[in-house]
């Protein structure tokens, strides 16, 4: 099954060569995380968004990397762009997403 479920795509980690990977990991959209206030002032909520057909670099811990004025910024959200539908086709807690997009990516590092 595909990432966006259309059922096309399998995962990619196979048959890619050395120098494919490299230029796909020079060429990838760094993740921009977007943060905001849950309930008018309360907790902050981060959201990293996966476009259909970009290569994307995501953080795997964004909560450890990421705090506004000093707060931590404890709940991430993936959102899952379309391009060809144009609009959102839905989100996921940050964790499950991770988990879930481990067989498609091309490689992790916690840097």
């Amino acid at each position: 099954m595909g990432l966006f479920g259309f059922g096309k795509k399998q995962p990619e980690k196979e048959g890619l060569s050395q120098e494919e990977t490299v230029r796909r990991w020079k060429d990838a959209y760094r993740a921009n995380p977007q943060v905001y206030q849950k309930n008018g002032g309360g907790t902050l909520l981060g959201n990293c968004t996966l476009t259909e057909d970009v290569d994307t670099l995501l953080p795997l811990h964004p909560e450890s990397q990421w705090a506004v004025d000093g707060r931590p910024v404890p709940d991430w959200i993936l959102s899952l762009a379309s391009i060809t539908e144009q609009r959102i086709l839905g989100q996921l807690e940050y964790p499950e997403a991770m988990k879930r997009l481990r067989p498609f990516s091309l490689a992790e590092s916690e840097g």
